[in-house]
C-alpha cells in the first residue's frame, strides 16, 4: 500500500464536515460578544446573525459567557450557517475561560458561499489531544489568517453528531487503522537489520550498477526497483524486479540505465533499489532499499561561496529601489521562492516552450520564466549566493492527494507516476537553467526543499500522516531534487527547512524538528548518505518580542524545547556530531528564515529591533558550521500580513508620505559585519545588559 486513502473516501471526509445536518435534538447556543474582537469589523444584523469582516491576519470574536450547562460527551460538533462568497482557510475553536493554547480545535476551510450553507466542526475529532472537556462557559472563533474576507455567521451552536456523521466517523476511524498499519510497516523497514547490504549504486551514461555484499550465499532472491513515487513499504509487487543470486562478499549486478515505461522512458537513477526474498507468505525485505551514489555530471561546477554571512529576501527584479539598497546593505544571501507549478505545464500554450524530461515532453510558461530570470540575473550581478525554496501550490497535478485545505503549501506528489513526473521535470528545468556555467540566467545554489516541514500540517501539508510516513514522503522528495542537481554538477546542497521549535511540535498535527533531523539522519545512512544540509529558522521564542536574548525556552541542552538566537550554539553542537557529519564534515547549515520585530512603530520598538538584529548577528558570527543568515524581512509586509508583524529595515505604511522610511535596524544591517560592526555593538549596550553580551558566545556546558 504505497498511498494511504482513496478519492472515494476524501470525498465521504469533506462531506462529513459540509453536509447539511438534519436538525439536532439537542443544542447549546453560542451567542458572539462583539465588544471582544481582534482584527475585525463585526455588525449584529439581529436574531443570531452577524456580519464579520476580517482585517488583519489574527481574526477572532470571543462569545457571550454560556448561562446553561451542557454534555461535552453528546454535544461536541460546533456548527453554524453561513455566506462567504471568498471563503476562509480554517476556523479555529478556542474554549475557556481561560482561553489559552492548547484548548483548542482546528477545523477545515469554510468554503466559499453565495446562499446560506452550513459548516460543521467535530470538536473531539480535531481537538488538542485531551483539551475537550466539562465546564466550558465562554468560546473563542478565529476566522482564519486572511484580511478582508466577509462572512455571515449565524445559528452558532454545539450539537451532537448526527447518524450520517457517526457513520462517516467509523469509516475515518478505519482509515486511521489503514494508516497506523502503513507507519508500523515504514518504521519497520527503517528498523530491520539484514545480512544482505547494497554497498553503492553507480549510474553510468548507459547503464545502473549495483553491488551487493552478502555474508553468506543465497538464491533465493530477488532486486527488486522501486522508482521515486513509490516506497518499498509494504509493496507487494514492483515495477521491475530480477532473480538474483548471491555469493558470499561482493556480488555487482549491472542493468540498462532506461527502461520501458508504457509509451515513454524511465531513467532509472529516478529509482531506489531493494533486494527481496520470496517467502510462503509473500515477498519480505532482505536488504534496506540504495539510492543512487553517482551519477554522470554534464558540467563541472564551483560551488559559490558566500562574501559574508549577510543575507535578506531575494530580489523582486526590475526594481531598481531594491537592487540598489541591496548593494548599499552589502547583501550576499538570499532566498527566492519558486512556485514550481507557476513554471510548469503538461499542455503548451502560445506563451510556451518545450521542456523535455524522462521521456515526456512538458511545456514551460515564458511570462514567468522571464520574471525568475531577472530577479536571479540580478541577484548574479550583486553576487549573491540564492537558495531556491521550492513551494508546492494547492490542487495541482503536482501536488500530494491528500494535502488538505488548511496547508498553505503542500507535499509534492510522491505517490503518483504522473504527479511525480510533473514536480521532477519543474525542478531538472531549473536545474539546468540555473547551474549553466556560463551563469547566463544566474545560479541557484541550495535548494530549500518546501518550506518548515516539521510544521508540515500549514507549510507542507500532505494530510493528517504520522511521523515516518510523512518523512518517507519528504525524504523522497529530498531524493528527487538530489539526482536532478547532481545530473548536472556539483554547485550545492539539498537543504531541509524546519522551524525554531526542536523537541517540541508547532501542534499536534506537526512534529518535532529534532525528531525529523534525526530521521532523515538515520534514513540516510541506512540507504546511501548524500550531502544533504540544514535550513534552520531560529526566530526568537515569541516571534513579535525582538528581545531573544530574555528566552526562556531555549535552553543550552539537546533537549531544549526552541532553538532561538539565544542558545544557536546548541544547533551548532548537534550537528558537529559524528553522525551527523558528512564525509567527515559538517554540512551545510543556513539561517534561511528568522527575523527581528518591531512590536509597532514607536521609538523604544525600533531600538529594541536593532538590538535584537545585533545580539543575534553576534551569536552566529563566530559559528563557522552557519553558512549564511537571511534576514526576514527587508521591507514591512503590508499591514494586516503576518499577523501584524514589523520585521522589515523599512517601514510600509500606505497612509504616509513617505511611505518607505528607513528603522534604526537599516543602519546596524549595514554596519553589521563591515569595520565599523563596532558601532553597532555600542548602540547595543544601551538596551543589553553587560552580563548578556560578555556571554557571546555561550562557553558553557551543552547538556547532551
Amino acid at each position: 500500500m504505497s498511498c494511504i486513502g482513496t478519492t472515494a473516501f476524501r470525498l465521504a471526509l469533506l462531506s462529513i464536515l459540509f453536509a447539511l445536518p438534519p436538525a439536532a435534538q439537542s443544542e447549546t447556543r453560542i451567542e458572539l460578544d462583539l465588544d471582544r474582537t481582534n482584527q475585525v469589523e463585526a455588525e449584529h444584523l439581529g436574531n443570531g446573525t452577524y456580519s464579520i469582516t476580517t482585517t488583519g491576519g489574527d481574526p477572532h470574536v470571543t462569545s457571550e459567557p454560556l448561562m446553561g450547562n451542557y454534555d461535552s460527551d453528546a454535544d461536541y460538533v460546533l456548527a453554524f450557517d453561513y455566506v462567504c462568497p471568498k471563503g476562509l482557510n480554517y476556523i479555529q475553536l478556542y474554549f475557556g475561560p481561560p482561553i489559552r493554547g492548547g484548548r483548542s480545535a482546528e477545523g477545515p476551510e469554510v468554503l466559499s458561499s453565495e446562499g446560506w450553507t452550513s459548516y460543521a466542526l467535530n470538536i473531539k475529532d480535531k481537538q488538542q489531544p485531551g483539551s475537550w472537556r466539562d465546564g466550558y462557559k465562554v468560546f473563542r472563533l478565529d476566522f482564519g489568517s486572511q484580511p478582508d474576507r466577509v462572512i455571515q455567521i449565524k445559528n452558532i451552536r454545539l450539537r451532537p453528531p448526527t447518524a450520517h456523521e457517526l457513520e462517516l466517523k467509523r469509516k475515518r476511524e478505519a482509515l486511521a487503522q489503514a494508516r497506523d498499519r502503513f507507519e508500523e510497516k515504514v518504521k519497520g523497514m527503517v528498523d530491520a537489520t539484514h545480512a544482505v547490504t547494497i554497498k553503492q549504486v553507480a549510474a553510468s551514461a548507459d547503464t545502473i550498477r549495483v553491488d551487493v555484499e552478502a555474508s553468506v550465499a543465497a538464491d533465493d532472491l530477488l532486486l527488486c526497483e522501486v522508482p521515486f513515487y513509490q516506497t518499498p513499504a509494504d509493496r507487494t509487487a514492483f515495477v521491475w524486479q530480477a532473480p538474483l543470486s548471491l555469493k558470499q562478499g561482493l556480488t555487482t549486478t549491472q542493468m540498462p540505465r532506461l527502461r520501458e515505461d508504457g509509451a515513454t522512458t524511465h531513467d532509472r537513477v529516478y529509482s531506489s533499489w531493494v533486494i527481496m526474498r520470496q517467502t510462503a507468505s509473500g515477498l519480505q525485505a532482505a536488504s534496506h532499499q540504495r539510492f543512487v551514489d553517482t551519477v554522470p555530471a554534464q558540467w563541472t561546477l564551483t560551488r559559490d561561496r558566500p562574501l559574508s554571512k549577510k543575507g535578506t529576501v531575494g530580489l523582486h527584479g526590475g526594481n531598481t529601489f531594491q537592487f540598489d539598497d541591496y548593494k548599499a546593505l552589502g547583501i550576499h544571501n538570499c532566498t527566492k521562492n519558486i512556485v514550481l507549478h507557476s513554471l510548469i505545464a503538461r499542455e503548451p500554450t502560445e506563451d510556451s516552450f518545450p521542456h523535455e524530461f524522462n521521456g515526456r515532453t512538458y511545456h514551460i510558461r515564458k511570462k514567468a520564466l522571464r520574471r525568475l530570470d531577472l530577479a536571479m540575473q540580478e541577484m548574479d550581478q550583486l553576487k549573491i549566493v540564492v537558495s531556491a525554496i521550492i513551494l508546492i501550490a494547492k490542487n495541482q497535478p503536482m501536488t500530494h492527494p491528500d494535502c488538505t485545505p488548511q496547508g498553505i503549501w503542500a507535499m509534492p506528489n510522491m505517490v503518483e507516476k504522473e504527479g511525480w513526473n510533473d514536480y521532477a521535470a519543474g525542478l531538472d528545468f531549473l536545474a539546468q537553467r540555473y547551474s549553466r556555467p556560463d551563469r547566463k540566467y544566474g545560479r541557484i545554489t541550495h535548494w530549500i526543499m518546501h518550506n518548515e516541514v516539521d510544521a508540515g500540517w500549514v507549510w507542507t501539508n500532505a494530510g493528517e500522516k504520522p511521523l515516518h510516513t510523512y518523512l518517507d514522503l519528504y525524504y523522497r522528495s529530498m531524493r528527487t531534487a538530489q539526482v536532478i542537481t547532481r545530473r548536472y554538477g556539483v554547485a550545492g546542497n539539498v537543504l531541509i527547512s524546519l522551524t525554531h521549535y526542536w523537541t517540541k511540535a508547532h501542534n499536534h498535527l506537526c512534529y518535532p524538528p529534532k525528531d525529523i533531523l534525526d530521521l532523515l539522519q538515520r534514513r540516510t545512512a541506512l540507504e546511501g548518505d548524500f550531502d544533504w544540509g540544514l535550513a534552520y529558522h531560529p526566530y526568537p521564542q515569541n516571534l513579535r518580542n525582538p528581545r531573544t536574548w530574555e528566552d526562556r525556552n531555549a535552553t543550552f541542552d539537546f533537549e531544549t524545547a526552541l532553538i532561538t538566537p539565544r542558545n544557536l550554539e546548541v544547533l551548532d553542537a548537534y550537528m558537529r556530531q559524528p553522525r551527523m557529519l558528512y564525509a567527515g564534515k559538517p554540512r551545510t547549515v543556513v539561517l534561511s528564515e528568522q527575523g527581528s520585530n518591531s512590536r509597532d512603530h514607536s521609538e523604544k520598538s525600533y531600538r529594541d529591533q536593532a538590538a535584537g538584529l545585533i545580539y543575534t548577528w553576534l551569536k552566529f558570527e563566530k559559528l563557522d558550521i552557519i553558512e549564511s543568515y537571511v534576514h526576514h524581512r527587508w521591507m514591512d509586509v503590508t499591514p494586516g500580513g503576518e499577523g501584524g508583524l514589523l520585521l522589515g529595515f523599512w517601514t510600509n505604511l500606505p497612509g504616509e508620505t513617505p511611505r518607505h522610511r528607513k528603522k534604526p535596524a537599516w543602519e546596524i544591517y549595514r554596519q553589521l559585519g563591515t569595520p565599523e560592526q563596532q558601532n553597532a555593538i555600542d548602540y547595543a549596550k544601551e538596551i543589553i545588559p553587560d552580563t548578556i553580551l560578555r556571554d557571546i558566545p555561550y562557553t558553557g556546558p551543552i547538556k547532551r
